[in-house]
């Protein structure tokens, strides 16, 4: 017959959980778990956009901000495939602002997915999420490029406007409408810039010449129409407008 102190049964309880936790740790720890989980982030700005992958899928999504934690439930089941930033001074004072996009596909078809939009506000500390759609068009595939001043981004559009009685063209043999993104006081939106709208023109003239199909022909011939008008500064037609697929998802504000 054996006896044990009775302090011995809570040592060896400790040494179990010790050696638990030392186990998770360095699985957690280790190249095998570390690559399902993404950190994105720009420096400087107080916003990160957390993804929980599994191969390579997104599975989970959290934007991390002073405002707490947000869930951002659209970007399940897609694929991080890029980003890029501007740092405009948008809201008058003398910090940087932010213009943040993200650009997310579908597994295995990088031609279809979302984009995800993130503006930030120094002044008043403020923060806007929008989604809108990724589609394959012509612009991926043509020479030609499109120069915007500093802190504007361009929304390529997988469709042309439904312009009357034509056909609502898209798809990788078309030319889409190209939006010019600006930061506004009320977040993220559409802000024609004369100077992208003269270099859509002189593009868009050169493919419309052409073109084959009679009514895409005619499609275009409405689209050069509005991209005179922006160039000159003048307000975006019905059909650019309804055209405009944007979809805010987060508005976000804290002190």
């Amino acid at each position: 017959m054996s006896f044990r102190k009775p302090g011995s049964i809570h040592l060896v309880r400790l040494l179990a959980a010790s050696l638990a936790l030392t186990l998770c740790l360095l699985l957690t720890s280790s190249p095998a778990a570390a690559q399902h989980l993404k950190i994105l982030s720009v420096p400087g700005h107080p916003l990160s956009l957390v993804l929980e992958t599994s191969e390579g899928v997104i599975t989970s999504a959290l934007l991390r901000s002073p405002a707490g934690i947000q869930k951002i439930l659209p970007l399940e089941g897609f694929v991080y495939a890029g980003e890029t930033f501007a740092e405009p001074y948008a809201d008058g004072d003398i910090r940087k602002d932010l213009l943040w996009t993200i650009t997310f596909t579908r597994p295995g078809d990088r031609s279809r997915g979302i984009y995800l939009w993130i503006g930030l506000t120094t002044r008043i500390p403020r923060a806007w999420v929008i989604i809108s759609p990724l589609g394959q068009t012509y612009w991926d595939t043509i020479p030609m490029k499109v120069y915007a001043p500093r802190g504007t981004a361009l929304f390529v559009s997988p469709n042309l406007p439904a312009y009357g009685d034509l056909p609502q063209f898209g798809g990788n043999r078309t030319l889409t409408f190209v939006y010019t993104i600006a930061l506004t006081p009320e977040g993220p939106n559409f802000l024609p810039v004369p100077e992208v709208y003269r270099q859509l023109y002189t593009i868009t003239a050169t493919i419309r010449d052409a073109e084959q199909i009679t009514e895409r022909r005619e499609a275009y011939s409405r689209l050069l129409e509005d991209y005179e008008t922006l160039s000159r500064g003048g307000k975006p037609s019905t059909e650019v407008i309804q055209n405009f697929t944007w979809k805010r998802i987060l508005c976000l504000d804290w002190r």
